[in-house]
C-alpha cells in the first residue's frame, strides 16, 4: 500500500483499547501527516488522566514511518461538541482536505485510497460536501462503486476546507429555517419530526454533540455526501459504558467489502432510491408513529 498523502485527523479521548485498534489501521496506511486531536481529562477524574495520557502515548510512540505529527491537544476538557468541531476546524485551517477517524471506527485498507481518490475527483464541486466510508443500507444495491446521498455517515469520513467553512456548531439560523420549512423536502413531513427534534436539541444546547450540526449544514446548503457501494468501516464503540452516544448494543451489520479501483468520476446526482431506503430503515412509518405518540404523551 502506498503512503496516504491526504492528512489524517485522528480523534481520541479516554479509550486506549479502541484507539489502538483504529491506530493499527492508520499505521498500515502510513499517512504523511497525522493530526492527533485529543480532549483533556475531565476535572478531578483520575481515570481520565491515566487513559487520556495512554492514548497520547500510544500514538506518539507508535509512529514508525516518516510522518509529520501534529498534536492538537485541549488544555481543559471541552466535551464532545467543543473538542471535535474545534479540532477539525484547526486541521482545515491548515489543510484543504482531510480524512477523519474517531477512536471507535475501524476502516478497511481500501478506505484510505477510496477517500484520497474521491477527494481529488470532487475537490472543486461544491455540491459534494463529504465522503463517507460507511454504508449500512443493505436494502438498496448501488450499481457503481459509490453514489450520492443526503444521508452520509461520519463513521469514517473525509471532507474539504471549502465545505467545513460552512459549518455552524450552534445552528444559529435554525428558528428561521424551521419557520420556512425549507428542509421538509429532504425528510418528508412526518419524518421531519426527527430532524426537528435533533436540531432543537443542539440549538438549545441540551445535547453535547457536533454531528447533527454537520448533517444540518449539508441539508441547508443542498450538499451531498458520497456513500460507498460496500461498507468500509466497522464501528466498535457500541455497548460500552465509556461511549458518548452508543452505550447500547446495536443490530447493525458492520460486515465490510472492498473497492474496485480505479474509481471513475460520476455525474453528481442525488440517489433518491438509496435515500428512500435509508429513510425507511432509520425513520420508517412505525418509528414515526411511535415518536409522534411519545410527543403527545409528554405535552
Amino acid at each position: 500500500m502506498k503512503n496516504c498523502k491526504v492528512p489524517v485527523a485522528f480523534i481520541t479521548f479516554n479509550r486506549p483499547d479502541t484507539t489502538a485498534e483504529v491506530f493499527a489501521r492508520i499505521r498500515e496506511a502510513r499517512p504523511e501527516k497525522l493530526y492527533h486531536i485529543s480532549d483533556a481529562p475531565r476535572e478531578g477524574n483520575a481515570e481520565d488522566e491515566e487513559k487520556v495520557a495512554a492514548c497520547k502515548e500510544l500514538v506518539q510512540k507508535g509512529i514508525d514511518w516518516d510522518c509529520e505529527l501534529h498534536c492538537v491537544y485541549a488544555e481543559s476538557n471541552m466535551g464532545c461538541k467543543g473538542r471535535v468541531w474545534s479540532g477539525i476546524t484547526e486541521v482545515l485551517t491548515k489543510e484543504d482536505r482531510t480524512i477523519i477517524l474517531e477512536d471507535d471506527v475501524v476502516p478497511e485498507p481500501d478506505f484510505f485510497p477510496y477517500c484520497e481518490t474521491l477527494l481529488e475527483l470532487y475537490a472543486d464541486d461544491p455540491r459534494v460536501m463529504m465522503i463517507s466510508g460507511t454504508n449500512l443500507v443493505r436494502d438498496k444495491e448501488i450499481s457503481g462503486a459509490y453514489s450520492f446521498s443526503c444521508f452520509s455517515s461520519i463513521w469514517g469520513w473525509a471532507t474539504w476546507a471549502r465545505a467545513w467553512k460552512l459549518y455552524d456548531p450552534d445552528v444559529k439560523d435554525w428558528p428561521q429555517r424551521d419557520k420556512e420549512g425549507s428542509l421538509r423536502g429532504i425528510y418528508g413531513n412526518k419524518r421531519y419530526l426527527f430532524l426537528k427534534r435533533d436540531i432543537e436539541s443542539v440549538y438549545t444546547k441540551k445535547k453535547d454533540t457536533w454531528d447533527i450540526q454537520w448533517d444540518y449544514c449539508r441539508h441547508t446548503h443542498r450538499g451531498l455526501g458520497i456513500v460507498p457501494a460496500e461498507n468500509l468501516v466497522r464501528n466498535i464503540g457500541f455497548d460500552r459504558e465509556d461511549a458518548t452516544h452508543t452505550k447500547e448494543s446495536t443490530k447493525e451489520d458492520f460486515s465490510c467489502g472492498s473497492v474496485r479501483f480505479p474509481l471513475e468520476k460520476l455525474p453528481v446526482k442525488r440517489d433518491l432510491e438509496y435515500d428512500r431506503a435509508y429513510l425507511k430503515k432509520y425513520f420508517g412509518l412505525k418509528k414515526v408513529v411511535n415518536f409522534a405518540k411519545k410527543k403527545l404523551v409528554h405535552k
